[in-house]
């Protein structure tokens, strides 16, 4: 019995030691993690961004091909938290009017759409008129004027005519396609910049080509947006308007009565059929009735002959009767 009681007492000890020893390996194992995580925020991180100690900087990394676009990345995802904030705009509406109309004179009727699109801080981009054989002038003129005017100067110019015969006015918002270019074109400015920054820091010949080529597709990218936007900017800042005019067809009545004139075109006219006349009893005397002669006396010479022949056999027929 004592025996079995000692047994358990020496077994209870030792497990008592053992979860004793777990504890304090634990405990220390916390405190040396808990010393090194407060001795690295001490030293301080490894910072992502360029600066003068980093890789980058000292063109260590600049050696693989993709390490230009990599770092150009890296500084735009650095910067991400103001990369593009786009001030709110007006919205961006492209505007078209056409202008079918009569009016009584095309030059004066020009001359006052001209002087409307001036007025309202416009031009004629384009003029074109022809006349036809009935005298009646048309043509089409092309005007451009600021959008704010567009209403105003659609208004009056259908003064001008005597008649509208059509008219029609039409508005595409791009509004979203600009402010998407101009998104587009502030992130490529932005990567732009990175590469200039990594070309300043940049020591190998190797990484200046490989940077400069970046920034060459980049710098190509940024006109192109730039070329966009300029052409949606001229495009709804000025309208553009296309009229055309129609001149009114004129009923005149004989201005002048000119009897001698018709004389002379009369008697002109029995000259030259006097003169067919002649040209042709002409041309049959000397070549018509030629011919004819010599039709006739070809048929006069085989009738003489047929009828000689006829009367010889007839005369036979007789006799042998």
């Amino acid at each position: 019995m004592n025996k079995t009681l000692k047994i358990i007492g020496i077994a209870a000890s030792g497990i008592i030691v053992l979860i004793a020893a777990y504890i304090i390996f634990q405990n220390t194992m916390s405190g040396l993690l808990t010393m090194r995580s407060s001795d690295y925020s001490g030293m301080g991180a490894p910072q992502e961004s360029f600066n003068e100690s980093s890789p980058m900087a000292t063109g260590q990394v600049l050696s693989n091909p993709l390490s230009a676009s990599k770092m150009a990345g890296n500084l735009l995802q650095d910067n991400s938290a103001s990369s593009v904030d786009l001030p709110e705009m007006d919205k961006k509406i492209i505007k078209n009017g056409n202008l079918s109309l009569k009016v009584d004179n095309a030059d004066k009727a020009s001359v006052s759409v001209t002087k409307i699109a001036k007025d309202n801080g416009g031009e004629v981009a384009s003029s074109n008129f022809r006349q036809s054989g009935a005298n009646v002038k048309s043509g089409n003129i092309t005007v451009k004027v600021p959008v704010a005017n567009f209403e105003k100067t659609f208004s009056d110019l259908k003064k001008v005519a005597s008649l509208v015969i059509s008219e029609s006015t039409s508005g595409t918002d791009v509004t979203e396609q600009y402010v998407d270019l101009q998104a587009q074109l502030k992130n490529k400015q932005t990567e732009e910049e990175a590469f200039t920054r990594i070309m300043a820091q940049a020591q190998k010949i190797d990484d200046i080509l490989a940077v400069q080529k970046e920034l060459s597709r980049v710098r190509g990218q940024i006109e192109q947006f730039q070329g966009r936007i300029k052409y949606l900017e001229s495009q709804t800042d000025m309208s553009t308007i296309t009229i055309s005019l129609t001149e009114d067809a004129n009923i005149s009545i004989v201005d002048r009565w000119r009897p001698w004139q018709v004389v002379k075109e009369s008697a002109s006219v029995l000259i030259k059929k006097v003169q067919g006349f002649v040209d042709f009893v002409i041309k049959l005397v000397i070549l018509v009735l030629p011919v004819l002669l010599l039709y006739a006396l070809l048929v006069l010479l085989v009738y003489k002959i047929g009828k000689k022949i006829y009367f010889k056999f007839k005369k036979k027929d007789q006799n042998q009767a």
